[in-house]
């Protein structure tokens, strides 16, 4: 009989190759198109890494890592998951010294130790992209609106968001406290792996699968309503979340109840499900996680991502084509002068991502001279600024940073007007 892949791997080639190819183009361009930067980690690392930064008492760490010891005596791991690794690699190379806030996306193959089924292999692949460096909540609204365009582009229709919020850490230790207190007279009627996890892990409890764990949850009617308490803070920034999730016109479901499974999400979490996947229905995931860059020794900063499984977005897309035409040059940088005029300039940055453009902005109310100067740092072709007279005017004002040049455009022709430009660059930037 002739050698064979490994249980939980598969080979890929012919038309399926080119289906991950075309998926693997729309990825990188729309996240280009973002003002995210590549960037590949090695596929083994020290265990070390992923047991402070995703939690000892996570199903990755306890079941499902795929672990050995190299001939220097070395722990060291396949990589089950792909944040970590860029939180490392951000910091190894300094890039919050050298960046400041830093946008990477990556794709490769992660590896986790569980028993295969469709969609849920032990070698799968990811794409998944981290913004690291800002604590905006605009953040977090770009991030899902980025998740949700990939996943629409690849294919995936009808897909619905959940979204929720898992508070602070002050407010994680008062819920779970609170989440015992609930579950302590039903402690010894649930699974073996729940009971360990009442009080290491006790969100956990509230996704197991166990039929008496979730008679349990459901007699107690902790599945209808969210299990954290908020502080004012965690609060305002999830409805501004919400808020900015209506202006960029996604739609989302804040009802269900669920938790992230790492240990290093904080505040805005979510999950995208996705039909034709089975019981295994989620198709990507993320959420905030603002003290994982200090846990692993650098400095306080929040940060927030997601990733997507490969075979998982295949498998909803069907037969639906994976797009690929997108542009792939950075072009504008939309400088704002005041806070309050976030609104409007997010609508005009995701028009123009719309039409192909390439647009950034800053999210956390930096002065107008210090967006000039990370508008330059980021190579940006056009800087477009967008304040008080200019909107009193109808009008943006255009900054060709290539040209040195400047001048003023009307409002309603600005999309139109910036897509034509970028495109021309980029034919003249072609090869012949």
């Amino acid at each position: 009989m002739p050698l064979q892949a490994l249980r939980g791997t598969t080979d890929l080639l012919g038309d399926e190759l080119a289906r991950w190819g075309a998926l693997e183009h729309t990825v990188r361009r729309l996240a280009q198109l973002y003002g995210y930067q590549e960037l590949r980690t090695p596929v083994i690392e020290e265990v070390a890494l992923f047991l402070r930064s995703i939690g000892e008492t996570t199903d990755i760490i306890q079941k499902e890592m795929f672990q050995v010891r190299d001939r220097g005596d070395h722990e060291i791991v396949l990589r089950p998951e792909g944040t970590a690794s860029v939180v490392r690699a951000y910091l190894e190379h300094n890039l919050h010294k050298t960046q400041g806030f830093t946008k990477l996306f990556y794709l490769g193959p992660m590896f986790r130790a569980e028993r295969p089924q469709a969609g849920r292999l032990r070698q799968f692949h990811q794409y998944g992209v981290e913004a690291i460096g800002s604590s905006s909540p605009w953040v977090d609204v770009e991030a899902i609106v980025l998740c949700m365009k990939m996943l629409e582009t690849c294919g995936v229709r009808g897909a619905t968001l959940w979204l929720s919020s898992m508070g602070c850490r002050d407010d994680q230790r008062r819920s779970a406290e609170q989440l015992r207190q609930q579950l302590a007279p039903h402690e010894t009627e649930l699974c073996k792996e729940c009971r360990a996890r009442f009080e290491k892990n006790v969100f956990r409890i509230l996704d197991c699968k166990h039929p008496s764990c979730q008679a349990i949850v459901a007699k107690a009617g902790l599945g209808k309503r969210s299990p954290f308490l908020l502080c004012e803070a965690c609060q305002a920034h999830f409805a501004e979340v919400r808020r900015g999730l209506g202006v960029a016109q996604i739609s989302f479901d804040d009802t269900q109840v669920f938790a992230r499974g790492l240990d290093y999400y904080t505040r805005t979490v979510f999950e995208v499900r996705a039909k034709g996947l089975g019981a295994q229905d989620a198709v990507a995931a993320g959420g905030r996680y603002d003290h994982l860059v200090e846990e692993l020794d650098g400095p306080s900063v929040g940060a927030v991502g997601f990733a997507a499984g490969i075979e998982r977005v295949l498998l909803a897309a069907g037969e639906h084509k994976v797009g690929t035409a997108l542009s792939t040059r950075r072009g504008v940088y939309l400088a704002v002068a005041q806070p309050t005029l976030t609104d409007k300039a997010f609508r005009l940055v995701q028009q123009l991502r719309e039409r192909g453009v390439s647009a950034i902005m800053d999210y956390d109310g930096k002065s107008l001279k210090a967006q000039l100067r990370e508008a330059d740092k980021t190579e940006c072709q056009f800087v477009a600024i967008l304040g008080e007279a200019e909107l009193k005017q109808g009008a943006v004002t255009l900054k060709d940073l290539g040209a040195g040049s400047q001048q003023t455009i009307a409002m309603d022709a600005f999309v139109e007007e910036m897509s034509k430009r970028v495109k021309t660059i980029c034919h003249s930037l072609s090869p012949a």
